[in-house]
Order: C-alpha cells, then sequence, then structure tokens
C-alpha cells in the first residue's frame, strides 16, 4: 500500500474512534447558574467566581437585575453593565430573561405594541452595551386567564395564545447570532397534564406556530423534579414538537427569599441521568438565597455536567465536604454531621426547602409535644456544632451555614417553653406568665439581629405575647 494512502487510512481510522471515545453524554456544552443576587453585592460576585471556579460557563440574569424597560426610560444598570464585562473577560456567557407580566405587575397589555417596542429596545441595549445574545422570554407563575378586556376578546379565554404571539413577534427581531428561548406558564410535565387544560391546549396547538429555532425553558417532570431521566427529557421534546431544551434544574433552590426556613440544602444532586446531556442544549443550576452555603451542593452539580456518565453522587459530595472542611479533624466532623442532618434529597426526609422547614412548619409543631425530642436534639448539639464549624476558611460558606445554625438554635431555646406556656395557658394556671418572661427574656438576649428577626417572626407565629403578661 503507498505511504500515503496508508497515513490517509490510519487518519480516517482515528477520526473514527473520536465519536466513540467522547460519546453524547461526554459533558454538557453550556453549564449555566443562576445569579440569584444583586449584581453589586460581594456575594454575588463571589458565588460566580466560584462557580466559574467549578466549571459553570454561563449565567442566568433576570430582567429586573439587568435593567429597567416597562417605562419610557428604557436603561441599563451600571451595575449589571460592570458585571458583564467581568463576565465576557472571564468567558460566562449571560442569558438574560424578561417576564413581561411580572415585570409590569400584571399590567402588561399583549395586543398592544407598545410593551412589545419596549422589551425590543431593552434587548437592543443588551446586545450593544452588554454584549448579550442569549434571551428568555419567560411567563412562569403568570396567569393562565387574559387579565384585560381586549387581550381576552383578542386571544380567548386562555392567556397562552397571548404568549405565542408575542413570542412571535419578538422572534421576528432576533438577530442571526442571537438565542431566543421561551418559558411558558406551562415550563414541565406536571403543568401539562393530559394536554386538555385551558392553558396546555392552546399552548401545544400553538407551538408549530413557532419559528424552530426558539428553545423552550423545561424543570422535568415538575417543578421541582425527584428524578429526570434521558426518556423524560425526550418525551417532553417529542411533545414539544421537537424543540430544544433549556433545562431549568431547580436544585439547589430552596426558594427562602425571606429568610424564614430553618435548615439549608446540602445534599449532593441526585437520580439525573448521564444521558439527559444528549438531550439539552443548556443546562441551569439554581442555588438556594444563601449563595454561600450554596456552594457545597453546586459542587456536586459542577461535577455531574463536567462528567454526567462518572458522576458518583455520594463521592462527588465527601470531596466537597472534605474540601470545605479543610484539614481540622473537628470542623470536618462538625460538616459531616451537618452535611447529613440537612442533606436530603428533593421530597424526602431532611430536605429543608423553604415549603417543608420553616418557622410556619415549626409553629405547627408545637401543637405536638413529640417535636420537643426533636428540638431538643438541636439544643443539645448544634452549640459544639457551631464551635467547631467556626474555623472554617471559607468565609462565604461558613457565614451561611453558621447562620442557618444558630437560628434553628434559637428556635430550639424557646420551642419546650412554649409547649409549656400553652400548657399552663389552657390549664389556668396562673405561673403561666414567669414561663412567657423567660422566653421574651431569650428573645431579648439575643445579640445577631438576623437571629432575632427569625426568633420575633416565629413567636409572632406561635400566637405569643410580645411583652410579659
Amino acid at each position: 500500500m503507498p505511504r500515503r494512502a496508508l497515513l490517509l487510512l490510519l487518519l480516517l481510522s482515528a477520526l473514527a474512534i473520536v465519536p466513540a471515545l467522547a460519546g453524547p453524554a461526554d459533558s454538557f456544552p453550556v453549564r449555566m447558574v443562576k445569579l440569584q443576587g444583586d449584581p453589586a453585592a460581594p456575594a454575588t460576585r463571589a458565588h460566580l467566581e466560584h462557580s466559574r471556579s467549578l466549571g459553570f460557563n454561563a449565567v442566568w440574569v433576570y430582567g429586573y437585575q439587568a435593567g429597567v424597560w416597562t417605562t419610557g426610560d428604557v436603561r441599563l444598570h451600571p451595575e449589571f453593565l460592570e458585571l458583564s464585562a467581568w463576565c465576557a473577560h472571564n468567558g460566562l456567557r449571560i442569558f438574560v430573561s424578561v417576564n413581561p407580566v411580572s415585570a409590569t405587575r400584571g399590567r402588561f397589555i399583549f395586543h398592544e405594541r407598545r410593551g412589545e417596542r419596549r422589551i425590543a429596545r431593552f434587548l437592543r441595549l443588551l446586545r450593544r452595551k452588554a454584549g448579550v445574545h442569549d434571551f428568555v422570554l419567560s411567563f412562569d407563575d403568570t396567569p393562565t386567564r387574559p387579565t384585560d378586556l381586549n387581550d381576552f376578546l383578542q386571544y380567548g379565554a386562555s392567556s397562552a395564545p397571548a404568549h405565542l404571539d408575542l413570542t412571535r413577534r419578538l422572534f421576528r427581531r432576533m438577530k442571526k447570532r442571537d438565542g431566543f428561548w421561551l418559558t411558558a406558564a406551562a415550563y414541565c410535565d406536571a403543568h401539562l397534564g393530559d394536554g386538555t387544560g385551558r392553558y396546555s391546549r392552546p399552548f401545544l396547538n400553538g407551538l408549530s406556530g413557532l419559528d424552530p429555532a426558539v428553545g423552550l425553558i423545561w424543570t422535568g417532570p415538575e417543578v421541582l423534579s425527584p428524578s429526570i431521566t434521558e426518556e423524560d427529557i425526550a418525551n417532553a421534546r417529542a411533545r414539544l414538537g421537537g424543540r430544544k431544551i433549556l433545562l431549568y434544574d431547580n436544585y439547589p433552590v430552596n426558594d427562602d427569599g425571606r429568610r424564614l426556613s430553618m435548615g439549608l440544602i446540602l445534599g449532593p444532586l441526585r437520580y439525573r441521568s448521564p444521558q439527559i446531556a444528549g438531550q439539552v442544549a443548556a443546562y441551569l443550576a439554581c442555588p438556594m438565597s444563601q449563595l454561600g452555603a450554596s456552594r457545597l451542593p453546586l459542587r456536586t452539580v459542577a461535577d455531574y455536567l463536567l462528567d454526567p456518565s462518572g458522576y458518583d453522587p455520594d463521592a462527588s459530595w465527601q470531596a466537597a465536604i472534605a474540601d470545605l472542611a479543610g484539614d481540622d479533624p473537628a470542623a470536618r466532623d462538625a460538616l459531616k454531621t451537618q452535611a447529613m442532618e440537612w442533606g436530603g434529597w428533593i421530597g424526602g426526609r431532611n430536605y429543608h426547602h423553604v415549603d417543608r422547614s420553616s418557622i410556619f412548619t415549626a409553629a405547627r409543631e408545637l401543637s405536638h409535644p413529640a417535636y420537643v425530642a426533636r428540638w431538643g436534639y438541636t439544643l443539645k448539639r448544634y452549640p459544639e456544632r457551631i464551635a467547631a464549624l467556626s474555623s472554617l476558611t471559607d468565609t462565604w460558606f461558613r457565614d451561611d451555614l453558621l447562620l442557618a445554625m444558630k437560628r434553628r438554635l434559637a428556635v430550639a431555646g424557646v420551642f419546650p417553653l412554649i409547649v409549656e406556656y400553652r400548657a399552663r395557658k389552657a390549664a389556668g394556671r396562673a405561673d403561666a406568665g414567669d414561663v412567657l418572661r423567660s422566653i421574651l427574656d431569650l428573645r431579648d438576649r439575643t445579640p445577631e439581629p438576623p437571629v432575632r428577626l427569625l426568633l420575633e417572626s416565629f413567636l409572632e407565629q406561635a400566637g405569643l405575647p410580645t411583652e410579659p403578661e
């Protein structure tokens, strides 16, 4: 065989091997993390810097974080422009999500062109001044019926046709290199149901009228999905006309914007099929409101995104705990224990989403004395654990973790006293006021404002007087 023919044969053989080595689920090309905080806040920048170090290469920004478009003065925030320059320098793509209904507090009029023009001006500013070319039009958690009479007359009893119409109109304004995505009011399988709902039927029927380049935001089988498989995404895509999907994975989000939770979400990402990488165009990780504490679970998300087929949740989790704990044996043991206590998976035991673990759920537990023992465990174990964790060197992670623990400890300190006060009050005992004074004294001696504020909110939910009787 001539030498040139032999070399060509070897080259073709090598090229044929490459796909087999890489595989369709080798990694996720767009590994996005939500901004979650004020672009000007040091905690937000620290969150992005840390996320970039883990391998995330894109960031999701809400429209209100980027600027203002709902008035005649359409503009971008200076702090966002500074952030966009930092992202460009560090190789992070920015996706900006605009929600017309939420941004206007329900006053957006679909049949008029004024709102459309303002959004278009906002997107032009994002392109020109911030270099943004990935846009999301969002209608998540908005009414499924039109709220304007003329919108109702034009589009009917469902808001889906109005959402699709605005999507079509704005997509026509996109540039060649722009990416455009839609978050419909139905953004998971549970929302679509059997496809006959007031929103889902016209939405599914009208999807074919959108340009094929418009992608969809999807959270999986549920809003917070306990598991997502390759089949889940493939079936959803088939149902949605084969469109590209941005997987908006609601983990480790805790929706604790008001800081009312009684714990954190510290477990690893679980039950995500490796083959999802071959089915989605991008993946979005959603941190907790406590960005520093999110570093532990986000480390496991990053490991999954970089190597889906080799990802081991527990091994990734233990490695993250070891890195954050450092060399101090007491800190390592304390963090392992705390991560076990707050490491439950979506919907399961020890899952501390604010809907399942907050001052509201704690107040309901006061009616069941059996819970006193559980809060007694916190009262007994947390002081020593908090002392050990005070040596953690990652200050962003440490401060969020310790604050959450101190807040739970403060509630644990008054929990048995409230149970006792209620019992004495119900029995008509004159000494019930003595217990109330002890509770209020603990409140007044709580030094840290965030801890005291939560304790005051808990006492209010428990129905306690704010002054001694």
